[in-house]
């Protein structure tokens, strides 16, 4: 049994960043006709922390599921409602929840079955989520953050909803504005609509969005789970796209200056936030 549980917590991870960053380095060097050992360099500097940060989802996944701790918003000013993505759930937001509650934000989490769920009811019930936790008090500015499908989920509901402006920004993270090549590794789940330059994130695209909410998309270049990695450009009239320093796809949720780029940019569009 223990030893059951040592291979799934490390073998898993490690499995995943060889196949992930094998990948990777084979189709950045393919795609933009830089050196094999600048991506592997690249790869070297990352695959460690993705695979504590792959290991951390995996222990954190348990408490994810118990959903009175993460939908009802928390105590604080402002509101940051946070989309996890693919087969994650809310333990993945732990740390930044952690660090927003410290910096005197409320929060919120959104989940969703990555397996069970098809693109229509996801979109709808975060819709309807959304109005829920908006209405609850329509004076608190409400910030939204999205890492991989959270952000075209927020970006594909936004476009579709009549958005109050008490909708102040949306910051994604790692997200896969054009689709990813790894698609296929999904199987039969919410990733086979992520098809690399495939038909939704190609209708998403092209879909209006309020001006009104600021935008931030923030990419790594050591992404190894968004091939080409150009395809975390969001290229969407408006936004504003930062490159965060290598970090992988999974890490991102760990990464102190990928939340520090998040707060700043939150703290830029809202009224002054307690600090405790």
């Amino acid at each position: 049994m223990t030893a059951s549980i040592l291979i799934t917590l490390f073998g898993i991870p490690l499995l995943m960043a060889l196949l992930t960053y094998t990948l990777y380095c084979y189709e950045e060097t393919n795609s933009t006709g830089r050196p094999l050992p600048f991506y592997l360099n690249l790869s070297l500097r990352t695959v460690l922390h993705s695979i504590l940060s792959e290991i951390l989802i995996l222990l954190l996944y348990p408490l994810g599921l118990r959903r009175s701790l993460w939908v009802r918003p928390s105590q604080g000013k402002a509101l940051v409602v946070l989309v996890h993505g693919l087969f994650h759930n809310q333990g993945a937001w732990i740390l930044c929840r952690r660090w927003l509650h410290r910096r005197g934000f409320a929060t919120s989490c959104f989940s969703y079955a990555s397996w069970k769920s098809d693109w229509e009811q996801t979109t709808s019930e975060l819709e309807k989520y959304l109005r829920v936790v908006m209405a609850e008090d329509p004076s608190r500015d409400v910030h939204l953050v999205g890492h991989s499908m959270g952000g075209l989920l927020l970006r594909a509901v936004l476009a579709g909803m009549e958005v109050p402006r008490q909708v102040r920004t949306l910051t994604t993270w790692g997200t896969p504005f054009g689709g990813s090549k790894l698609t296929p590794f999904a199987l039969n789940s919410l990733g086979r609509y992520l098809r690399h330059n495939g038909e939704l994130v190609r209708k998403l695209g092209g879909l209006p969005f309020p001006p009104h909410v600021k935008s931030l998309a923030i990419r790594s270049p050591a992404d190894n789970m968004v091939l080409p990695n150009t395809a975390l450009r969001c290229n969407v009239p408006g936004w504003m796209e930062h490159e965060s320093s290598p970090v992988s796809h999974v890490a991102m949720l760990h990464s102190r200056e990928v939340f520090t780029v998040t707060l700043d940019w939150i703290d830029r569009h809202t009224g002054d936030v307690e600090t405790p």
